[in-house]
Order: C-alpha cells, then sequence, then structure tokens
C-alpha cells in the first residue's frame, strides 16, 4: 500500500463504502452507496461478499477473494482521495487482516455487521474473532446493534452503558461507540439512541430520544445509519452533530417507508425519497 501513488483532495466529500452486496437493495453497499447520495456526498465501493437475501431471510453468502478485495482497495485509493471509511460485512478473517493496514490514516466508522435484521447469522466465529483482533483496534467510531453489542463485549450484557464504556475502554483507539436503542423494550413508545464519545479523559454521553416507529420495514436500517454518520462525519460536522443528524436522518426515512410495502418481510427504507425527495 505504500507504494501507492496519493491522490489530490476532492472538491466533494467523499466516503468509501467496504461492505458486501445485497441483491434485494436493502442493505448493504446498496443502501450505504442510497444513503451516501440522498446525504450528499460522494460514494465509493469495494465488496467483500456476494450474498443471496431478501426482506425474509438470508439463504447463502459468497466471500470474494481476500486478494480481489486489495485490489479493489488499491485501484480506489490510488485515484480517489477518501475522507471517511465505512465498513459492513467482512466474511473471513482473511479480508479482515487484507484491509486491516488500509485502515491506518483514514478516518472509519465500523459497523460490525455479524446478525441481520431478520436474525440470521452473517459471518462464522474466526471472522468475529478476525473483527475484533484487526478491525475494531483500527476503527474511529462502531455501531453495534443490540446483539452485536452482545458479541464483542463477552459477558452478560444488563446495561447498554457499561457495556459500551467497557469497550471503549478495551479499544483505546475509539474515539466513539454508537449505544442503538432499537432492538431494546421494544413495546416503548420511545427509543433512544446514545453516542458514547471519549473526550481527553472522561466520556461524554450525547442521547437523542425519538418516537417508535412500530413498522416491520427495518431491513437496512443499521447499514443506513452508519452510511449516514460517516457521511456527516465526512462533511466535517462535529461528531455529536453527525450522530444526531445521522439518528433524524434514519429515523425520517423509517417514517416515510413505514406503510409501503416492498418485499414480504422486513421491508427496506426508500432512500430515494430522501431528506429532500420526498413526495
Amino acid at each position: 500500500m505504500n507504494s501507492l501513488k496519493k491522490p489530490s483532495r476532492n472538491l466533494e466529500p467523499t466516503v468509501l463504502t467496504i461492505a458486501g452486496s445485497d441483491p434485494s437493495g436493502g442493505a448493504g453497499i446498496q443502501a450505504d452507496l442510497k444513503t451516501f447520495t440522498a446525504a450528499g456526498v460522494y460514494g465509493a465501493s469495494v465488496i467483500t461478499a456476494l450474498t443471496a437475501q431478501n426482506t425474509q431471510t438470508v439463504t447463502g453468502a459468497m466471500a470474494i477473494p481476500a486478494d480481489f478485495v486489495k485490489q479493489q482497495l488499491d485501484s480506489v485509493l490510488s485515484d480517489i482521495h477518501i475522507d471517511i471509511i465505512k465498513l459492513g460485512m467482512l466474511p473471513n478473517a482473511d479480508i479482515c487482516k487484507t484491509i486491516a493496514p488500509y485502515l491506518k490514516d483514514i478516518p472509519v466508522v465500523c459497523d460490525p455487521v455479524m446478525i441481520s435484521t431478520s436474525g440470521c447469522s452473517l459471518i462464522d466465529d474466526p471472522a468475529v474473532a478476525a473483527l475484533a483482533e484487526h478491525i475494531i483496534p483500527r476503527a474511529t467510531y462502531i455501531t453495534p446493534n443490540y446483539d452485536e453489542l452482545k458479541t464483542l463485549y463477552k459477558k452478560e450484557l444488563k446495561d447498554i452503558k457499561t457495556a459500551g464504556i467497557e469497550i471503549l475502554e478495551r479499544f483505546d483507539n475509539l474515539l466513539g461507540i454508537v449505544l442503538k436503542g432499537g432492538h431494546i423494550d421494544t413495546d416503548s413508545q420511545t427509543v433512544t439512541d446514545i453516542l458514547l464519545l471519549r473526550e481527553n479523559s472522561s466520556i461524554r454521553e450525547i442521547i437523542e430520544t425519538n418516537p417508535r416507529y412500530h413498522t416491520k420495514n427495518t431491513h437496512g436500517t443499521g447499514c443506513t445509519f452508519a452510511s449516514a454518520f460517516a457521511a456527516f462525519l465526512a462533511q466535517k460536522l462535529d461528531p455529536p452533530d453527525a450522530f444526531s443528524k445521522a439518528v433524524a436522518f434514519t429515523n425520517h426515512l423509517i417514517d416515510i417507508s413505514q406503510n409501503t410495502q416492498i418485499g414480504q418481510g422486513n421491508g427496506p427504507l426508500l432512500h430515494h425519497r430522501g431528506i429532500n425527495n420526498e413526495r
């Protein structure tokens, strides 16, 4: 990687997503690129896996060979200046080890994709271990869902803030962890999302509480939030503002998507209607 020619800075904020493909269009690379467009940044992508999935289930996944993932990365990074890297599905240990050196000098928003909205496991145990060993130690922010937080915490999860603080203490490279409330107390009329942000020797809490949308149309919300957070960071917003704006962005998409029907399961968000294109 050191031999790559350093590209000149773009005039446009640019985010690179490194993630898997969702042929149904609601999650993964497809959701990331749609989010970047709706949020007003340029998006590039490196594909790590092909999946066979729809709004109901994941029936298969095929990892891209690690050397071809590297070839994609070299092609993009030798030509285009990247402001932020957003990580999604990293399907095996080889891919985690391959991309880790590329995360050295660029801020990274890592969505540690392990379990889909429909409850399907997306990566195996060696990949989970490699994520913790090679990727999270190089990330700037992580955005786990509730099940992924439990996996990373490795202990009985009684309080998400306690778990978040311990994970921040374990990985001193992390500037922040997002604790998402969508899967917690699902009978509640509100959802509380928290950004724990490292500031000097203390940890600051940024809390966003919003109405809960009782809808099954939540396919790809984790990908969308992490991509929106990365996009707003690329636009040079301060982390608390980028977090709050990403929460508002994602909630808006859930709102306008809740009564539509695309597919027969957990429907996707209507990224194409975005913030400025609602009809």
